[in-house]
């Protein structure tokens, strides 16, 4: 039996919807039902909500929120309303009719909020004017619950601390509407080094709740990203009961990797691994060069294999010279430049490599595995980016 079995699990070609490439992301979903039953087994207060926007960071956004329903999730929050509107006719018939979705960017237009009313979303506004859309869209008999979004030191969507009567004035003349939930988003809680900031926030937050609080005594609060949830003894302990929206560490990531709290995140199992074919194996003379610019020179005689992924395939181009992978249990180097859809290590040190091996982008297993964080720190990113990208090749599940 040889590696190139990995690849039996995938789907014949051609098909529309899957991307015609030689990588391969593997998710390993028993792993996403892990992490979220752990972290909802952490949460000291109120059930958190599962962020799997981005389809669900490359992850695939029907299996992972079906695995979720199963494991018992019901809130879930999206990034756009198409997002949710998607999501709502996934779990349509699945047994997720009555998970709440929220889409967190937002009613961004009338439109939006039609969309919101009509398909059971949560719908999230910054302005008067985007909770006046709302208020023209939904004509039932009771008011319909919202959420209010509220910068709190991201500069990005919400409601400034100038704008707090406005607002409030705005959303008390809409008898329709019932401001349910008040939600930002931290900007350093993963830096323990940066405390006092995430502090600041905190405060800002809570004095905005406060205000809040004396038009709408029930509005529930949400704050803590994976980094704010898991540390939320620390972080968010002067909140009331907080709704945590972890995303990050529901795929395996640690938010606090190579930090003074890695403790707090070393439970997650990782979800996610990358593969792709080697295509060839060959000496290498002194003297001869590799790939586009010759930009790498072999000063001894090497053994070097030709690897099935590029920055097509979302293996970056800046992992020239400096990315790895995992062959055999052993970390390999890429030598030169990447390519569109080929990209060269050294193997030399495997003497056993062949053209029917498989080097593992992320994942592996051996003592040459490949993290998330190694991933990122090669290709000069965070994980994030990293499996939103790599999440774009044929997923096997």
């Amino acid at each position: 039996m040889t590696n190139w079995q990995h690849f039996s699990t995938i789907p014949d070609l051609p098909h529309p919807d899957i991307p015609v490439g030689l990588p391969v992301t593997r998710i390993i979903l028993d792993n996403v039902r892990r992490n979220w039953q752990f972290l909802a087994s952490s949460a000291k207060t109120l059930p958190p909500m599962a962020v799997i926007k981005a389809d669900a960071y490359g992850h695939g956004l029907a299996p992972v929120a079906k695995i979720l329903v199963e494991a018992g999730c019901r809130t879930m929050a999206v990034g756009t309303m198409d997002e949710g509107v998607l999501l709502r006719h996934i779990l349509s018939g699945s047994g997720g009719e009555a998970v709440t979705i929220v889409p967190l960017l937002g009613v961004l237009s009338p439109r939006d909020a039609v969309s919101a009313v009509t398909h059971n979303l949560v719908p999230i506004v910054s302005t008067a004017e985007e909770a006046a859309f709302v208020s023209q869209a939904w004509t039932g008999s009771s008011p319909l619950p919202i959420g209010i979004k509220v910068e709190t030191g991201m500069s990005r969507l919400g409601f400034r601390e100038y704008e707090q009567e406005q607002i409030i004035a705005s959303l008390r003349s809409f008898a329709n509407l019932k401001p349910s939930l008040l939600l930002s988003q931290l900007a350093t809680a993963d830096d323990p080094d940066r405390d006092a900031a995430t502090t600041a926030q905190v405060e800002r937050f809570l004095a905005t709740y406060t205000v809040l609080r004396a038009f709408w005594p029930d509005i529930a609060v949400s704050l803590g990203n994976s980094a704010g949830f898991l540390a939320q003894d620390i972080l968010l302990s002067s909140l009331p009961p907080h709704i945590g929206r972890p995303g990050f560490a529901l795929y395996g990531g640690n938010p606090f990797a190579e930090t003074s709290r890695e403790h707090l995140g070393e439970s997650f199992l990782p979800t996610m691994e990358v593969f792709a074919p080697v295509m060839g194996v060959y000496d290498l003379a002194p003297g001869r060069t590799v790939s586009y610019g010759c930009t790498f020179t072999a000063e001894r005689k090497m053994r070097i294999a030709v690897v099935g992924a590029g920055y097509a395939d979302g293996f970056s181009r800046g992992m020239s010279g400096k990315g790895q992978v995992c062959i055999r249990g052993e970390r390999c180097p890429v030598l030169g430049r990447v390519c569109m859809q080929k990209h060269i290590v050294d193997v030399t040190h495997i003497p056993e490599a062949s053209f029917d091996d498989v080097a593992y982008i992320l994942g592996g297993e051996g003592p040459g595995k490949i993290t998330p964080n190694d991933l990122a720190r090669n290709w000069g990113t965070i994980p994030y980016e990293t499996f939103c990208l790599l999440g774009k090749n044929r997923r096997a599940y």
